[in-house]
């Protein structure tokens, strides 16, 4: 078969795959993978005589996790004693693949909310003392009067001391 199809696979690893497909996919979609952790590699008929599974609600989940680089599929052609040739395929988990995706799901998730902690961090917010009004570090640049240094809200004209930073 192939060389990433793999016999003997971690109990975290199998653990791992399992916990994130419930937590991420539909109920259909851990079922397919339970069966797959069960099974190294098995037949699409198989699977849809385990399953029940109509051939057409298969594919349409085994296309969202091949997607998703958690499974692949070996087609093999098959011929039988009449000369007929049909194609099997056989799903298998790529484990090697699945711990890539979800490192990079994970360093991409940390990488945003670095960038979240940054930006909000970074953004200055002032407050109004009379009206307990916050503004943006953006709104008070356009708010600012440097003619006269003060701000100016509405009507309303306050001096630099009356709005602090936060």
């Amino acid at each position: 078969m192939d060389q990433e199809v793999l016999y003997e696979v971690p109990a975290s690893m199998k653990r791992l795959i399992r916990l994130v497909t419930r937590g991420f996919y539909s109920p259909e979609h851990a079922i397919v993978i339970d069966m797959l952790v069960r099974n190294p590699c098995m037949k699409e008929d198989d699977m849809l005589e385990l399953l029940k599974f109509d051939r057409k609600q298969l594919r349409a989940i085994v296309n969202t996790l091949k997607n998703d680089k958690f499974i692949k599929v070996h087609m093999r052609m098959v011929t039988d004693d009449e000369g007929r040739t049909t194609r099997h395929n056989y799903y298998f988990i790529s484990y090697v693949m699945f711990v890539n995706v979800v490192k990079y799901k994970l360093d991409h998730v940390r990488r945003k909310i670095q960038m979240e902690e940054r930006d909000n961090t970074s953004r200055a917010s002032f407050r109004c003392d009379e009206c307990q009004k916050t503004f943006t570090d953006l709104e008070a640049d356009q708010l600012f009067d440097f003619m006269t240094q003060t701000f100016r809200l509405h009507t309303y004209s306050y001096t630099i001391q009356t709005i602090f930073l936060k």
